[in-house]
């Protein structure tokens, strides 16, 4: 089951649809690539869970940077070789810079979602190269150097730092390089046999890490689709792909809530196509289904504003929420519909008549009352004869 946040995404005015996450199942994505507007949608979903996980990191290493910072002062003698050798002011300003850095990510303007990867990815390469400067710089003066943290620092960049995949890997690549010319550059020849050593064992943990990470981001990616797929098919109607029932009533209940406490105008209409029993018996099941879909696309079209919403309430019943809509204007819309389905052109050469009811919000009503005025008026509406809309 999909979390709390995914859920957001799943049903906010964004959210992916089914039809595209199935079309996306079928079609594959070894590549860790979606369609256009889907990998859109997944990439909003990633930079949302990983904002805490970035900031428990982006601590965690500011307080471990800063403590080898201050360990610099006491390990490097700085107090009694000062100013120190070029070199050293080296690996102290890169130190410095890092911690610099990984502060100012901690600014309110850098911590927007958009500047999540560009900054993860920014950060880890400076971080990556004041690590190999470091290392090096500390052998060569002869100062026992940690090389496991050089392979956790490879093997980080697949941590969820906000990085995508591919560039997670150019990231964990650029570690192995970095440390392969600052092991040139600085290092003399006597120490190059243990840095190639160190730089093996980086090379091999490259494709290790590389691999549990895609596997990782290849499963998060199919639960965003079966997770996509799985609350359209809970909340939409099979047949027509309108909301159903249970959405419809939480939408409208939240809908009606803030009309009655902003004054903004609301209309609730229900909707039966007339006579459908028996045109059911008449030209059966699979004829019916096609006349409830071409009506539900009619239905749905006047449905497409953000707050608006059709849904199927089940059978031959339809609802329509028409927000920021008065009772006037909602009956040129509601009567545009009507003739709408009555011009369907069915293979069974049948025409289609629908009644409506509709009713407008009044006050502080609550969604169990604006119904039951709109079921009410609807059934005058087939009293009087059908194919009609009834106001009150």
């Amino acid at each position: 089951m999909p979390n709390t946040l995914a859920t957001s995404f799943y049903t906010g005015p964004d959210a992916p649809t089914g039809e595209a996450c199935e079309a996306q199942l079928r079609q594959g994505f070894r590549r860790l690539r979606f369609a256009p507007a889907l990998e859109a949608q997944y990439q909003r979903l990633v930079v949302a869970e990983a904002q805490r996980p970035v900031l428990i990191i982006t601590l965690s290493a500011l307080i471990i940077w800063g403590g080898f910072a201050i360990f610099d002062v006491v390990r490097l003698d700085l107090y009694a070789t000062w100013p120190p050798a070029p070199d050293i002011m080296v690996l102290l300003g890169a130190r410095w810079l890092v911690l610099a850095l990984l502060l100012a990510c901690l600014l309110p303007r850098l911590s927007r979602p958009e500047l999540l990867e560009t900054k993860a990815f920014t950060v880890y390469l400076l971080l990556c190269l004041a690590v190999a400067l470091t290392a090096v710089i500390y052998k060569a003066n002869g100062i026992p150097s940690a090389d496991t943290a050089q392979i956790v620092v490879v093997m980080a960049a697949f941590l969820p730092i906000g990085l995508r995949f591919y560039r997670a890997l150019a990231a964990s690549i650029a570690m192995v390089a970095f440390t392969t010319i600052a092991g040139i550059t600085v290092l003399p020849p006597d120490l190059w046999q243990a840095q190639m050593m160190l730089l093996a064992v980086m090379i091999m943990a490259v494709p290790v890490a590389a691999v549990g990470a895609y596997l990782r981001e290849y499963a998060h990616r199919r639960q965003f689709l079966l997770g996509a797929i799985l609350l359209h098919q809970a909340q939409f109607d099979p047949l027509t792909d309108l909301a159903n029932r249970r959405l419809f009533q939480r939408h409208a209940a939240a809908a009606i809530a803030h009309a009655g406490r902003t004054d903004e105008p609301l209309v609730l209409a229900v909707i039966d196509i007339d006579h459908f029993k028996a045109f059911n018996d008449r030209f059966g099941h699979t004829a019916g289904d096609e006349a409830l879909r071409q009506v539900a696309d009619v239905i749905g079209d006047t449905a497409r504003r953000p707050m608006d919403m059709a849904a199927r309430l089940g059978g031959e019943e339809f609802a329509v929420l028409l927000y920021g809509t008065g009772l006037e204007h909602a009956r040129s819309i509601l009567e545009t519909m009507r003739n709408n389905i009555g011009r369907i052109a069915l293979p069974t050469g049948a025409n289609l008549s629908v009644s409506i009811g509709a009713t407008a919000l009044g006050g502080l009503e609550t969604l169990d009352q604006i119904y039951d005025r709109a079921d009410n008026l609807l059934y005058v509406s087939k009293n009087d004869g059908r194919d009609r809309i009834t106001l009150g």
